[in-house]
């Protein structure tokens, strides 16, 4: 048995080697943090089934009577021949990683194999490799619904599914007294090197994971503090003076080499001092387009005359979806251009984006001479948005994937808002994806506390109704009811339909904690004295603008009782 074993560990080092391997293709990473398409399933069944494959190929033949007959490769058996193989690492892993699909047909490709190599045992063994792929699968769903799989509980999952298979053979197979006085012999040698060996796969996976979960921690870390450091330099527009102070902070805070701002094609700033000629066609083409360029240059890497011509990516500067500028990452090799840098390029565009934005709106801002416009569309309280980022900064390391997503609502609800400064109406769509950032924004403060339902005619998602119109109701009945301490969840629906061929009406409700019915007379009218509860300038914000817009063919109703919510009702002309 022992000398089995040492066979056995040979042998699984070359599956481990693979799985190592297997850890650099980026499908690795599409399977690990979402669903895989079926072209993804395809390619995980391939891959486990042939790790599978070699297990069978690299196995160690023997006879029940308990003899190795080993050979390096053994493409078929004698009737009276068996094998010790490292067949189920590669079925295990992908039904534990993959899910029931992969581990299925994973299973279905090793065990055929295995079926087709001959045997006493070959049927048994490819009904047990079926059930263990199955049983893996299974599992996996089941561990992949509570977070990333680690490695214990793959380890001792694999050993019970490895036990069952064990204890299958001899069942499915006519020669039973045989095939038992062979896995009294080869069962404990393949529990232990297979088990050892899942275990094995199990850790390089999840270090891979960990690695690439402190990548996205550090991405969004640097991509806050370029923000912070950046927001006051585009607020004040895109000159010279502000491209450069910003160019130098990307340069200090990530790994490219040299950064370039334009405004249109002209050069604004570069910390590699100039730009070559050659590279104003792609500018022209991100200008034109307001898609990013890539551009990998090996000869210059071997040659490096320019280095800025080695790798470099050309990303757009848009400010309301018109491409104002160019930003430009140089880096000194095409190697070093890596998908990480790739995508902190492109979300460090769109946020200077949002900031140039949020210039562009400041500098139309002191040219409106309506007061009420200018504070109705200052939406964005300085203490939502510190809360925010905070909230953001704290989920760095501890959920790096989720202070993404927050970044990117964050975005959403920060450009959306400064659009809206000039924009009379907004689709029903637009506004709603508004009110969904923000929901997500304050969720994510807050987790598990309240709730938020849509229900919309699909055919009204295009139509027009003034900006700021529900995000500002959504947020009363967060802040002002309270939705957050009620002691059970809190619930906002919100209800779009078309209530008659000419009208739109609008439905919030909330179950917090109402309004008393000596304020509620007041609220929507007029801005009241401040209180704890606020000073119902946004309703009444709302009411002027609707009134302002389509005069007596807009109603603006509040409804609330103490302790059973409130709904707000909003009437106005359906428009495309």
């Amino acid at each position: 048995m022992w000398d089995l074993l040492s066979q056995m560990l040979s042998r699984m080092t070359l599956i481990i080697t693979i799985a190592f391997l297997f850890t650099r293709l980026p499908i690795f990473r599409q399977m690990i943090y979402r669903d895989l398409n079926i072209k993804g399933s395809f390619v995980m069944i391939m891959l486990f089934g042939l790790f599978g494959v070699i297990g069978n190929y690299t196995a160690i033949v023997v006879n029940p009577e308990a003899h190795v007959i080993s050979n390096l490769w053994n493409p078929e058996l004698q009737m009276n021949n068996a094998i010790a193989d490292t067949r189920n690492i590669g079925i295990i892993m992908g039904g534990l990683v993959g899910g029931p699909l992969v581990g299925l047909g994973s299973a279905l490709i090793a065990g055929g194999h295995r079926f087709f190599m001959g045997g006493f045992i070959s049927e048994a063994s490819f009904i047990a490799s079926l059930v263990g792929g199955g049983l893996a699968g299974l599992f996996g769903r089941k561990l992949r619904g509570i977070g990333l799989i680690r490695p214990l509980p793959m380890l001792l999952i694999s050993i019970l599914i490895l036990i069952i298979q064990i204890l299958l053979i001899p069942l499915f197979t006519t020669q039973h007294i045989t095939a038992l006085h062979l896995i009294s012999y080869t069962g404990i040698p393949i529990i232990v090197i297979n088990s050892i060996g899942i275990w094995i796969c199990a850790m390089i996976f999840y270090s891979v994971i960990q690695a690439e979960e402190r990548t996205r921690a550090n991405q969004t870390a640097t991509a806050l503090s370029i923000a912070n450091r950046t927001l006051s330099l585009f607020r004040q527009g895109l000159n010279e003076s502000t491209a450069s102070k910003a160019a130098k902070v990307i340069q200090q805070l990530t790994n490219v080499d040299h950064v370039a701002i334009t405004r249109g094609i002209r050069e604004l700033a570069h910390t590699g001092g100039t730009s070559n000629p050659s590279e104003l066609k792609y500018r022209e083409q991100v200008i034109k387009t307001g898609n990013m360029k890539i551009v990998r240059s090996f000869t210059n890497a071997l040659y490096p005359r320019n280095v800025n011509n080695a790798a470099f990516i050309v990303l757009p500067l848009l400010v309301k979806d018109k491409t104002i500028g160019t930003l430009t990452f140089y880096f000194r090799h095409p190697f070093l251009m890596t998908s990480v840098e790739r995508e902190m390029a492109e979300g460090l565009s769109n946020l200077f984006s949002s900031q140039l934005e949020l210039g562009e709106v400041e500098r139309y801002n002191k040219l409106l001479q309506d007061a009420e416009v200018k504070a109705l569309h200052a939406q964005i309280h300085p203490h939502f948005l510190f809360n925010a980022l905070n909230t953001i900064v704290a989920l760095c390391r501890m959920d790096p994937m989720l202070a993404r997503k927050l970044l990117l609502h964050l975005s959403t609800f920060l450009r959306n808002n400064l659009t809206g400064l000039t924009d009379r109406l907004v689709r029903i769509e637009k506004e709603l994806e508004n009110v969904h950032a923000y929901f997500a924004l304050e969720e994510a403060r807050f987790p598990d506390r309240f709730e938020l339902s849509v229900e919309m005619d699909p055919n009204l998602s295009h139509a027009l109704i003034p900006p700021f119109i529900l995000q500002p109701l959504v947020e009363n009945a967060i802040t002002h009811g309270e939705l957050k301490n009620l002691g059970e969840t809190g619930k906002i629906h919100i209800n779009i339909k078309q209530r008659t061929e000419s009208k739109l009406q609008l439905i919030v409700i909330d179950n917090g904690i109402g309004v008393p019915p000596e304020r509620l007379v007041d609220l929507g009218q007029r801005v009241v004295n401040s209180t704890k509860n606020g000073s119902g300038s946004a309703l009444f914000n709302i009411k002027e603008r609707l009134t302002a817009l389509f005069s007596q063919n807009a109603s603006f109703n509040m409804e609330s009782k103490p302790g059973q919510g409130t709904t707000v009702s909003i009437t106005l002309p359906i428009q495309f």
